[in-house]
Parts: C-alpha cells; sequence; structure tokens
C-alpha cells in the first residue's frame, strides 16, 4: 500500500519579478491543481501545464512547483 502526503506550504513565484513567497497550501491534486493563500487573503487557482503549476491572482501571474510530495511504501503484516 502507498500513503502519499504532502507539505502544508509552498513556495510560489511571481512571474513578473521572479521573487519567491511561501504560501499555504489549500487544496493540491499531483500534475492536475493547486490551490494556494497568501496571507490569508489571497486565493491563486494554479493549473499544472506540463511542467510548473500556473495561476493568476491580486492581478499577478505566479509559478509553483508545488509542495514536497512524500510517498512512502507500506507492507500488510500478518
Amino acid at each position: 500500500m502507498e500513503i502519499i502526503r504532502h507539505n502544508n506550504t509552498c513556495l510560489i513565484r511571481s512571474a513578473k519579478s521572479s521573487q519567491f513567497v511561501e504560501a499555504e497550501v489549500a487544496d493540491f491534486s499531483e500534475k492536475k491543481i493547486l490551490n494556494v493563500v497568501l496571507n490569508k487573503s489571497v486565493k491563486i487557482n494554479m493549473k499544472w501545464n506540463g511542467k510548473f503549476y500556473e495561476g493568476r491572482g491580486a492581478g499577478m501571474d505566479f509559478q509553483s512547483d508545488g509542495p514536497k510530495v512524500i510517498k512512502t511504501q507500506t507492507s500488510i503484516r500478518g
């Protein structure tokens, strides 16, 4: 059995200024969607484009590699 977890925060980058900001992960589906919240007030919906997540919020474009995903294999004890 495989257990998949991810961090509660991730770094997002402003496409215009290339500055990184830490954001709280609200919803995440690997290689599909990433919804984050900045400063507990701005929600940014991001979609996977084949290389990274991208989205628009607060009049700015953002990019992210997403949160760190941790996959753990477990075996059935018997």
